[in-house]
C-alpha cells in the first residue's frame, strides 16, 4: 500500500458532487480527510491522504481532475 496526501479545491459547481466517494468506489482507494472547509455558496477545499495501489491512486486523481476538482500536493 502507499499513500500521497493531496489538496482538492472545489469551485462551487462541484461542492454538491460526491468525489471522495466516486474515488473509494471506483478506484478502490481509502481516503483519509485530514483537513476541510467547504461552504455550498462559495466552494471549498480539502487536504485528504489517499492510500491505495499507485496506479489506483493515480487514476482516481485523473478522474477528479477530469471533473473539475483543481487537484495539487500537499506537503
Amino acid at each position: 500500500m502507499h499513500s500521497r496526501t493531496v489538496k482538492f479545491e472545489y469551485p462551487l459547481k462541484s461542492v454538491n458532487a460526491p468525489v471522495v466517494s466516486s474515488i473509494v468506489k471506483q478506484f478502490d482507494v481509502a481516503p483519509n480527510i485530514l483537513s476541510a472547509n467547504i461552504d455550498p455558496r462559495t466552494g471549498g477545499w480539502l487536504v485528504v491522504e489517499l492510500i491505495g495501489e499507485i496506479d489506483n491512486i493515480d487514476q482516481a486523481l485523473a478522474w477528479t481532475k477530469e471533473n473539475g476538482i483543481t487537484v495539487s500536493d500537499y506537503v
